[in-house]
């Protein structure tokens, strides 16, 4: 193959030329007068825009037999690949840097919102400003109650009350007494401190006694509980299963 058409032929990153000259050129063609060299901005241009350069002139083919011109074409190809390098580097740092401040935002986001909903879920109180503080009415059946206390378990079904400020008319069992009562929820029935507490006084009508309470269960969580009645001259108290929903 004719030396002029393959060097011609040569690809951007000028492969065959160096692969040839390198071997070739250095050793049997040295130049140290720099005889008919080619100038450095053109040397430059061969090697970081080659295609703004007539490379069919005759003049380029100076390079086949000029060990320095070759010499610093070397150098010049090592500093525009050590470029290109220092580019993709920056430039895949870049992109890095961007993927992680975009996932640390997504997990920071991600955080914030389940730190707010573990919040709202497990602090009761933070809800309360959210539910009205207008109390509803609701009556509570007990009439049907056996009168056990302690640690018995009471015949009357589970007494269901909504998370919020109820006025509750309370039935009691049959042959309750009359007078002040405290009322509470709480956890168990081994006198754990109340969740919820408020006193009020009952009056016997017939058989049984009503007592009106006021109940602020906004604070509790939904679940199950008992309803506690203590009388002022008993202290013993009686439980009854109650779900908060």
């Amino acid at each position: 193959m004719d030396g002029r058409q393959s060097f011609l032929q040569d690809d951007d990153d000028d492969s065959l030329l160096f692969e040839k000259l390198q071997e070739h050129v250095l050793e049997r063609y040295p130049n140290p007068e720099r005889k008919g060299c080619i100038d450095h901005a053109t040397l430059e241009t061969w090697v970081y825009s080659p295609r703004k350069l007539d490379l069919s002139d005759p003049k380029y083919l100076h390079v086949l037999k000029c060990a320095e011109c070759t010499r610093e074409l070397i150098d010049l190809r090592k500093q525009r690949d050590a470029r290109r390098k220092a580019q993709i580097g920056n430039q895949a740092a870049r992109a890095g840097n961007w993927l992680w401040a975009g996932i640390a935002a997504v997990l920071a986001c991600a955080i914030a919102i389940g730190g707010v909903a573990y919040w709202r879920v497990h602090s009761p109180s933070s809800s309360v400003a959210t539910i009205p503080a207008t109390p509803i009415a609701l009556a509570i059946d007990l009439s049907q109650a056996g009168t056990t206390r302690g640690g018995e378990t009471s015949t009357v079904p589970p007494v269901a009350l909504p998370r919020r400020v109820v006025a509750a008319h309370i039935l009691l069992p049959y042959f309750s007494p009359g007078g002040k009562y405290v009322v509470s929820v709480t956890m168990d029935k081994d006198g754990s401190p109340a969740k919820a507490e408020t006193t009020g006084t009952a009056n016997v009508n017939g058989f049984h006694a009503d007592l009106a309470v006021t109940l602020d269960l906004r604070n509790l969580p939904q679940g199950t509980y008992y309803l506690a009645t203590t009388h002022e001259g008993d202290r013993a108290s009686y439980y009854y299963p109650l779900t908060v929903r």
